[in-house]
C-alpha cells in the first residue's frame, strides 16, 4: 500500500473517531490530573484510534488489520470488559511480527492485567518468529509495553522508538 494511501486511510480512521477518548481523558482513570506524560493538557490527549492511526501513517508497515472487539481477545488474548477503549493492528497475513495498540482499562488492576498480557503475547511471538521469519527479529530488539495509568500501549514494528513517542500520546 503506497504512503499516500496508509496517510489517507489514517487520517479518515482519524475523522471518523475523533470523539472517542484517549488515555488521561475518562475522569475514572487513575492517571493524576488527567494528562498523559508529554501532554500539556486533556485538549492535548490523543484517543487510541487518534494515535494508532498516526503511527500506521508515519511507520512504514506490512499490510495491517484492525483488531475488533469481536477478535481482541482470539487475537491479543485480552477481555474487552477490561477496556473502555482500545484500538491495536496486527499484521494482517500473519507473516510479520507487526502489531501494536492502545487499550484503556477500566481500572488500574486491569490494566496490570493488559499489560502483563501484551508482555507475555510479545514472548511468544519472538519464539515463533525466530525461525518463521527471522529477518524479521530486529523488529523486536526495542519493542515495548508501557503502561500509564490505567492506559496500556505496545509496538512491535520497525521503528519502535518513534512508535513510544506516538502512542503516549
Amino acid at each position: 500500500m503506497s504512503k499516500t494511501i496508509k496517510r489517507l486511510t489514517a487520517i479518515l480512521f482519524t475523522a471518523a473517531l475523533a470523539l472517542t477518548t484517549g488515555c488521561g481523558n475518562n475522569s475514572d482513570s487513575d492517571v493524576s490530573s488527567g494528562a498523559v506524560s508529554g501532554a500539556t493538557s486533556e485538549a492535548d490527549v490523543k484517543s487510541a484510534p487518534e494515535r494508532v492511526a498516526e503511527l500506521a501513517s508515519q511507520v512504514e508497515l506490512p499490510s495491517m488489520a484492525e483488531v475488533t472487539a469481536d477478535n481482541l481477545h482470539t487475537f491479543l488474548g485480552i477481555d474487552s470488559e477490561k477496556i473502555s477503549e482500545f484500538s491495536a493492528q496486527i499484521c494482517a497475513s500473519g507473516a510479520m511480527p507487526d502489531e501494536f495498540g492502545v487499550f484503556v482499562a477500566v481500572d488500574g488492576e486491569a490494566a496490570a492485567e493488559i499489560k502483563s498480557t501484551l508482555e507475555s503475547r510479545i514472548e511468544k511471538q519472538r519464539d515463533t518468529y525466530k525461525d518463521y521469519t527471522p529477518d524479521e527479529m530486529y523488529k523486536f530488539d526495542d519493542c515495548f509495553v508501557e503502561q500509564n495509568g490505567n492506559c496500556v500501549f505496545y509496538a512491535i514494528c520497525a521503528d519502535n522508538t518513534l512508535a513510544a513517542d506516538i502512542l503516549k500520546g
